[in-house]
């Protein structure tokens, strides 16, 4: 995992910024918009922990076990700031959600994320409308700086 570490860094950000390496910043950090995000994981105890996660910081999140369901909630017209789609999907997988997300017209920000990091994985995602593409797991030092941005 130690390599991938460079990959994990949101949006092309330095690893370096005290705002993203202060451990207890999360313990105080919250949202001032209402944020809403959904999570696209078949992984329970994933889907679970991300949740948890953007919840803790305020952020109004769903959460969905297939990409079939997370293009069908769009689809519904429900609207999210956020979308973190797992790339290893059953049935449809993680960049052909984002891809037929993005089609409908979705403006949200797009995390892809994998257990194991690839190259040819991250391309594939990009390349689908995807914004970013991380290895697991989710974290503070990475959720924080998304939701700073979209906050503001």
């Amino acid at each position: 995992m130690g390599a991938a570490v460079d990959h994990v860094t949101p949006m092309g950000m330095s690893g370096g910024s005290a705002e993203g390496n202060d451990k207890s910043e999360g313990q105080r950090f919250s949202c001032k918009s209402k944020l809403t995000a959904l999570v696209a994981d078949n992984g329970g105890v994933c889907r679970a922990i991300q949740t948890a996660l953007l919840r803790s910081y305020g952020v109004d999140t769903e959460a969905v076990e297939t990409g079939e369901a997370a293009v069908e909630l769009i689809a519904s017209g429900a609207t999210f700031n956020l979308i973190i789609i797992e790339m290893l999907l059953p049935f449809m997988n993680g960049p052909e959600t984002a891809k037929q997300i993005r089609a409908m017209g979705a403006e949200s920000k797009i995390l892809g994320i994998t257990a194991f990091f690839d190259e040819r994985d991250q391309q594939e995602f990009l390349a689908a409308g995807a914004d970013d593409f991380i290895e697991k797991p989710l974290s503070p030092e990475i959720v924080i700086p998304i939701i700073r941005e979209l906050d503001n």
